[in-house]
């Protein structure tokens, strides 16, 4: 069912979950978390849940709790077990004005996206496609004339991180560039 109220602008809205399974006949969804922990959800009183920014509805959370696989969200509006199943696959937002604050020396991925990667010396890299989230450290995918160069997001090689002038400057490994 679709709330009424101002829709939010695409701009304003962050993913901090994505529908992977129905849970129970009441309407409840499992939610693998995109945030910075499964915690995050008991703060939450609202969600706009949608395949992608530009389509999505606004619903009341009733309750969350933490499972095996993840969150489990009761959202008001979904009252059946094939209400919720129509939600699978699709993501959950929140407002930016209610995310979190990223740890001092951390970034959201959405904020790393798109920028600029120059070296020390001035060298431009590329822009960062993509952040491949692996066990040792996040890796950024970054686009240069066609060619991909992975940069680890390690402290000894990410020099600054400036989300006001879009840019990152590194301190490239031996072999990295090319």
């Amino acid at each position: 069912m679709k709330q009424k109220g101002a829709a939010p602008r695409i701009s304003d809205l962050i993913a901090v979950g994505q529908v992977t399974r129905t849970v129970g006949i009441r309407g409840e969804v499992n939610i693998l978390s995109l945030a910075d922990g499964p915690g995050r959800f008991k703060e939450l009183t609202e969600v706009w849940v949608g395949p992608d920014e530009s389509k999505v509805e606004r619903f009341t959370v009733a309750g969350s709790r933490q499972n095996r696989s993840g969150v489990v969200l009761k959202l008001k509006e979904l009252e059946t077990q094939p209400a919720a199943e129509a939600r699978r696959g699709q993501f959950v937002y929140v407002r930016k004005s209610k995310s979190r604050k990223p740890a001092a020396g951390t970034y959201f991925i959405h904020d790393i996206l798109g920028l600029q990667i120059v070296t020390e010396t001035g060298d431009v890299v590329g822009i960062v496609q993509d952040v491949l989230q692996l066990p040792a450290n996040d890796v950024w995918v970054v686009m240069n004339d066609g060619k991909e160069v992975l940069i680890p997001a390690l402290k000894h090689v990410i020099v600054s991180v400036d989300l006001k002038q879009r840019r990152i400057v590194i301190n490239p490994l031996e072999g990295m560039l090319e």
